[in-house]
């Protein structure tokens, strides 16, 4: 019987309901849904359609708009109120979710009047177009028509040795002068034709971008040898939810992490916390096209 994912995030929701303007303690958050951290931000807005940022923010903006028209209290009490750093924090946020500032809301003499202006202002007419627009489009945008893959496949991956490079910093950054050189020495053993897997050891919304750890990794024969500066360590393979996708630009790598995610809360299979990583078929370095496989651990 498949996971449901959705009845697993209700005590989590209760919870941030009661608790939005706490600080967070995401493990604790996690254990309510019986989820890793690792796992519980991309599941939680595959789920819900938002991240829990936006979801807490949302809540915060609620209770500081009805604070705002029941009281009349001065903007920047509110904001501090409501965990916002200043009153221009507040009324960025505000104006982008009702489209009017909190102050004209707060001015407001009822509901239906800010009903009104809520939906005569320029801005949130623009939002929400925006918004609609947002839910058509199509996010490949390769130079010829491509179809963006939906299709999630259960893989087995047998266990191995992996020669690799750590860089640690934000995901993305950083990699070409390791990746030179573990295929500089790859090239002299006659491994540089491997199959290469980037592994992504933290979740970056729950480490900071900086302490971030990226493995750059080939596939080797057991008895492999490597020179100082580049590493051993063992893949312990195993079942893995697999989903390939033809990359163009630097920001659909997000985006087909998030499809996956969809379709594993979809299909009701559970992720464990082996790391995923990322499979390169190919690359080319002077468009940084790629085809990759992205996979991540279930049980």
């Amino acid at each position: 019987m498949g996971v449901d994912y959705k009845k697993r995030l209700i005590p989590v929701i209760r919870y941030l309901e009661q608790n939005y303007n706490q600080p967070l303690n995401l493990p604790e958050v996690a254990a309510l849904a019986n989820l890793s951290p690792y796992h519980f931000h991309r599941t939680f807005k595959a789920v819900h359609g938002e991240t829990l940022a936006d979801f807490i923010r949302r809540l915060r903006l609620a209770a500081a708009a009805g604070e705002l028209f029941k009281t009349k209290q001065p903007v920047l009490n509110i904001a501090l109120e409501f965990g916002f750093s200043s009153s221009q924090s507040l009324a960025k946020a505000f104006k982008q979710h009702y489209g009017v500032t909190p102050t004209a809301f707060r001015d407001c003499k009822n509901y239906q009047e800010f009903s009104t202006l809520a939906q005569n202002s320029k801005i949130g007419h623009t939002l929400r177009k925006i918004g609609n627009e947002s839910e058509m489009t199509t996010p490949y945008t390769g130079p010829e028509p491509t179809t963006w893959r939906k299709t999630m496949e259960m893989q087995q991956f047998d266990a191995t040795k992996l020669a690799y490079v750590r860089v640690t910093g934000p995901y993305g950054e950083g990699y070409e002068e390791p990746s030179n050189r573990l295929y500089q020495w790859a090239g002299m053993k006659n491994l540089a034709g491997n199959t290469c897997i980037f592994i992504y050891h933290d979740n970056p919304k729950v480490t900071p971008n900086d302490k971030c750890r990226t493995d750059i990794c080939l596939m080797v024969p057991a008895d492999t040898q490597v020179p100082s500066g580049i590493e051993l360590q063992d893949f312990p393979g195993g079942q893995y939810a697999v989903m390939r996708q033809n990359i163009t630009e630097h920001n659909q790598y997000a985006k087909a992490w998030d499809d996956l995610m969809s379709k594993v809360i979809e299909t009701g299979v559970e992720n464990d916390d082996r790391p995923c990583f990322e499979l390169y078929h190919s690359y080319d370095p002077q468009t940084q096209h790629a085809d990759v496989s992205f996979c991540t651990a279930i049980k």
